[in-house]
């Protein structure tokens, strides 16, 4: 069981987590839990991991309360609900990483308005399950900062992209039925598992468009081959 240490009254008190505590009559049992410590996150965004270039990531909701004051009272009612993705990413404009991605997902909404979909589960080295959720959502892509960073130390940049829907929390059991042509695509409903291989694509997952799909869209799979629809059936890679 882990367990956390701090001074009370001058003397070490030491506290362990998911052990049975003292209760009063009427009282809840307390769940057996383990704070959550993100240094085995996963987060992936189109498709390219980039959890080792990740400081801070958020996937919260902004609450607007809409204040209605009167001469007798001021009532807060409940408004609009928007959902963000906060990410602080270290900059590297190396091949596939932060640079490039973030500005692939860019051009995809400037030319295409193509939202850019992103997939994040707190243990990269488990499974999707109850205990370990894949969060998972579409984000509208914005322009973002270049260069930021005093000499000497680590560049960083910093998006906070709206999701187009709140996101979906999937643990574990949800599958993909369909996939959504883009550079890259994404497989839908939105939080479902990604087919294994390219064999499992060809078990229930249906293209969109069902039309043969244009030069240079794929799907990323699991084996991070990738696959395309030539308009009648699933191959591998990206489409020529």
């Amino acid at each position: 069981m882990p367990t956390a240490t701090k001074e009370r009254n001058g003397e070490p008190e030491i506290h362990t987590f998911g052990t049975p505590e003292t209760m009063a009559a009427g009282d809840a049992t307390p769940p057996t839990a383990q704070p959550l410590v993100l240094n085995d996150a996963y987060y992936e965004l189109t498709g390219v991991n980039l959890r080792c270039l990740v400081k801070h990531l958020e996937l919260v909701p902004e609450n607007k309360l809409q204040t209605a004051t009167t001469l007798c009272s001021e009532v807060d009612y409940v408004g609009v609900t928007k959902w963000h993705q906060r990410v602080t990413f270290y900059q590297s404009f190396d091949p596939g990483a932060t640079y490039a991605t973030l500005n692939a997902a860019y051009q995809a909404w400037v030319t295409s308005a193509q939202p850019a979909q992103f997939k994040a589960r707190p243990h990269s080295s488990q499974v999707a399950s109850a205990t370990n959720p894949v969060i998972s959502g579409l984000v509208i892509p914005m322009p973002f900062e270049l260069l930021i960073g005093d000499a000497g130390v680590l560049s960083e940049v910093a998006i906070d992209w709206n999701m187009t829907a709140p996101p979906t929390v999937d643990l574990g059991s949800v599958a993909a039925t369909g996939a959504t042509a883009g550079v890259p695509g994404y497989f839908t409903p939105l939080g479902c598992v990604t087919p294994a291989n390219l064999a499992a694509l060809t078990a229930g997952v249906t293209a969109s468009p069902a039309a043969n799909w244009t030069a240079g869209q794929y799907v990323i799979t699991a084996d991070h081959i990738g696959a395309n629809w030539n308009g009648t059936a699933w191959v591998a890679g990206v489409h020529p």
